[in-house]
């Protein structure tokens, strides 16, 4: 007996039906085009909600299209005849999940404004399926079973490649071939540009060995910087393959030119305020257009540096240097790399790799800055000396001018900020804004912001301070958000907040992942220990004023010895106020206060002088 039987010709049924219903999605499709036309694919709504259904519906019609291929091959023998009598029945559940299929995929699409070579080959290769699956049912139903083979093959095929294609929408266009055979790749990867090959000709044109030896300032902002940015956070919606909302990043040309069709310019030249691009990435992220919707979202040195390049024109042959000659925008720049290349190295050694603004001075022009600002330190009367006798770098001390001490009298410092290491603005009168002048004092290891109004805003001014090893917030306004910012500061060793909005717990988990010290106290603190909080970092002792002596006489050259053993005096741990034997009287205070003036040698002002002054001196 043969193996292979002739099957009896069944009536054909239902081809009229299929007609139709072919004629009704094409309709369907075409209305959905028209409705949908020049929308701008933001989303949102009903539709929205239906559309997305596509990742439900589509799996039904591929299952059962592999389904009646198994049924087709084993109709064909004598045991199992029988299942050619069902696979119509197979073939009518796949046409109309293809048509379920589509419908509500060119929905979403048309909806969310998918587009992009990966989305179209997608889409007509989806499209390919319903017309197979027709093909398919429309000769088993004629009783044409070579032809009705054929297409139910076609329809398998088009069913690979639909997927295949909108994988490559969903990862990267690699994603199915990472780890395939290299002789299959080309083959698997036809028609689709991927990381790599971006990766490959942005190496091939700028040179990434010859990259790491270029000064960070002759660095292109454009292809060392703002590409990596986007790659990182935006172009996985926005490339060649995958195109939302009518708009590609992947490209300078594309980025310039913007969505189509939209009257928002994704980049204006010139004007960062006004270009969507910053408009979006700092709305708020509970925001329907905030950008990215999904992900990490960019931070604050990244959305710096992408105003910093839009306001310098948004070229492609800007350098760091053209950027502006702000100091810390390098150190920015150093931060951002640090991030999207995963090298810690590199901000750990910011300091080192800034070349301070200082040491290209003149040494007439160094003088003249520290004269001005020892005159608005007699003017304000604050404090400003050196470190040290040996270390001409300088420490500055607010406390005696700490109810008059403003943004606008920091704001005076800037002339010789690269020098500055130790910065107390204890009980002072700064806001947030006035630490922006902070961040230009790139050489600050300690720094003071103790009894002051700064909120988390005004820190992530500080994120630039990679140098900063001792941070002091006690009674601020700051709350978990500086964690952010703090966890860019390799070399911050302790940090203080007391009484503040900060979450215990929420420290000691950002301690455990950092190398980081960090005294939230374990108790209310006591007006004696908010003292020993303050004077844990060594600070001048308390001038003697003397009335015979004008305010604006200059300090001498040299530092008095008590500073210099002050320098190198280890510092002391606050004491929480828990451990107080017995709460301090307002006399036993008092006399405290005076037995420590008296026991306090007075200490002469200082002045600052250059490095080159004093070692000829």
């Amino acid at each position: 007996m043969s193996t292979f039987v002739k099957h009896q010709r069944p009536r054909p049924q239902g081809i009229r039906l299929a007609l139709a219903l072919g004629v009704i999605w094409l309709v369907l499709l075409a209305i959905m085009w028209f409705a949908y036309r020049n929308s701008e694919g933001d989303g949102g709504g009903i539709m929205n909600f239906i559309g997305r259904f596509h990742i439900l519906i589509v799996h039904l019609p591929i299952g059962v299209i592999f389904l009646a291929v198994a049924m087709d091959v084993l109709s064909k023998l004598t045991a199992f005849s029988h299942l050619a009598r069902s696979l119509p029945f197979v073939l009518w559940i796949a046409f109309l999940g293809s048509i379920g299929a589509t419908l509500v995929g060119y929905l979403l699409m048309s909806v969310e404004g998918f587009a992009g070579h990966a989305m179209d080959m997608h889409l007509y290769f989806g499209l390919g399926v319903v017309v197979a699956t027709f093909l398919a049912l429309f000769f088993s139903l004629r009783n044409q079973a070579l032809l009705s083979t054929l297409a139910i093959f076609a329809s398998v095929g088009a069913s690979m490649a639909t997927g295949h294609f909108g994988g490559a929408m969903v990862h990267e266009g690699d994603y199915l071939v990472e780890h395939a055979p290299e002789p299959l790749k080309p083959l698997l990867l036809a028609g689709l540009k991927t990381q790599s090959d971006a990766t490959a000709s942005n190496d091939s044109g700028n040179g990434t060995e010859e990259a790491v030896e270029i000064p960070l300032s002759d660095r292109l902002v454009y292809s060392d910087f703002v590409v990596p940015i986007l790659e990182g956070k935006c172009n996985e919606c926005h490339n060649e393959n995958k195109i939302k909302g009518k708009l590609r990043m992947d490209t300078h040309e594309l980025l310039l030119a913007g969505a189509d069709g939209s009257d928002f310019p994704t980049v204006i030249p010139g004007d960062a305020d006004e270009s969507e691009l910053i408009v979006r990435v700092t709305l708020p992220d509970d925001h329907d257009e905030f950008m990215p919707p999904k992900g990490d979202p960019l931070t604050a040195e990244e959305i710096q540096l992408l105003s910093l390049w839009i306001k310098a024109g948004a070229g492609t042959d800007l350098k760091i240097a053209d950027l502006g000659d702000d100091s810390s925008i390098e150190a920015t720049a150093l931060i951002v790399e640090s991030g999207f290349e995963g090298a810690e190295e590199i901000a750990g050694t910011a300091i080192a790799t800034y070349e301070s603004v200082w040491d290209t001075l003149s040494p007439e022009e160094q003088e003249e800055r520290l004269e001005e600002v020892n005159d608005a330190a007699a003017k304000y009367h604050f404090s400003i000396m050196p470190i040290s006798a040996e270390d001409d770098r300088l420490r500055v001390n607010v406390i005696n001018a700490a109810k008059d001490f403003g943004d606008d009298q920091l704001a005076l410092l800037e002339p010789v900020a690269d020098r500055i290491v130790w910065l107390d603005l204890a009980r002072s009168q700064i806001t947030d804004n006035g630490l922006k002048v902070v961040s230009k004092m790139n050489a600050l290891e300690r720094l003071h912001l103790e009894n002051t109004s700064v909120t988390d805003e005004g820190i992530t001014h500080l994120g630039n301070l990679t140098g900063l090893e001792y941070l002091n917030l006690y009674n601020t306004k700051v709350g978990n958000g500086i964690f952010t910012t703090l966890a860019a500061l390799p070399n911050l060793k302790k940090l203080y907040v007391w009484q503040t909005e900060v979450d215990p717990a929420e420290a000691r988990a950002f301690e455990r992942s950092v190398n980081l010290e960090i005294n939230t106290g374990v108790a209310p603190a006591s007006p004696a220990a908010v003292e020993e909080t303050a004077a844990d970092s060594p600070k001048p002792a308390p001038e003697k004023k003397d009335e015979s002596t004008p305010a604006a006489t200059k300090p001498t050259t040299q530092p008095a010895p008590a500073a210099k053993k002050e320098a190198k005096t280890p510092e002391k741990p606050a004491a929480p106020a828990a451990k107080k034997a017995a709460p301090t009287t307002p006399a036993k205070k008092e006399a405290t206060a005076a037995k420590k003036a008296a026991d306090t040698p007075p200490e002469p002002k200082a002045k600052a002088t250059p490095k080159a002054k004093a070692a000829k001196d």
